[in-house]
């Protein structure tokens, strides 16, 4: 069976784990491409990468990309420029329950457990062993750390950061925009672009 080739837009650290993450899925890396001048002419799991990114017009068609950049505003910016077909990549040791949704151009990383009736925004990463519960809804451009774990009925905004290790409780809003850092212990709603650290989580300066 003829693998389904994949175009990786950003060769930064997080790339690894999408092209890895998109290997253990089936696809066959087409390209890497960056913007950084600095990796010319390198290599990203022995994958070239070619730097610049090309532009907007001058992509195959209906090319099958991703954007393998931990940013969320850098992830929300580029798939605003770029309009291709962006395949939703879940690594097969992902455990995802039939009910779910994921949007197009979602990372779902190996080790992640979403439960059933989650709704997994576009272009959103859910990491290395982040749990997402029952009934959780997580914003486009939304990144859930590893190991992270968002319990039932929690609802993760456009573009929020919830760091490694982080508990959410259930039925907690987190909005659009906050961060909140590793380890952390959400248990009151996070107001929108807030930025929160700790047990119990307090606003961080």
């Amino acid at each position: 069976m003829k693998s389904t080739p994949l175009y990786i837009l950003g060769a930064g650290g997080h790339a690894k784990v999408v092209v890895a993450t998109a290997e253990a899925a089936g696809f066959e890396i087409a390209a890497i491409y960056d913007e950084d001048d600095g990796k010319r002419g390198k290599a990203l799991l022995g994958h070239a990468i070619t730097v610049p990114t090309p532009a907007a017009g001058d992509w195959p068609k209906d090319a099958p990309a991703i954007i393998a950049i931990g940013d969320n505003r850098v992830r929300q910016r580029l798939a605003a420029i770029h309009t291709l077909n962006w395949p939703a990549v879940v690594h097969p040791g992902a455990m995802v329950h039939p009910s779910v949704t994921i949007g197009p151009g979602t990372l779902v990383c190996a080790g992640v457990i979403i439960q059933p009736d989650a709704k997994i925004g576009a272009h959103a990463i859910i990491n290395t062993g982040a749990i997402v519960e029952h009934d959780c809804r997580v914003g486009d451009y939304a990144h859930i750390g590893p190991a992270a774990c968002l319990a039932g009925n929690v609802d993760l905004g456009e573009g929020a950061f919830v760091g490694a290790g982080t508990t959410v409780i259930p039925g907690i809003r987190v909005g659009a925009g906050a961060i909140v850092g590793a380890g952390a212990a959400i248990v009151t709603d996070i107001a929108p672009d807030a930025k929160v650290g700790g047990v119990p989580a307090r606003p961080l300066k």
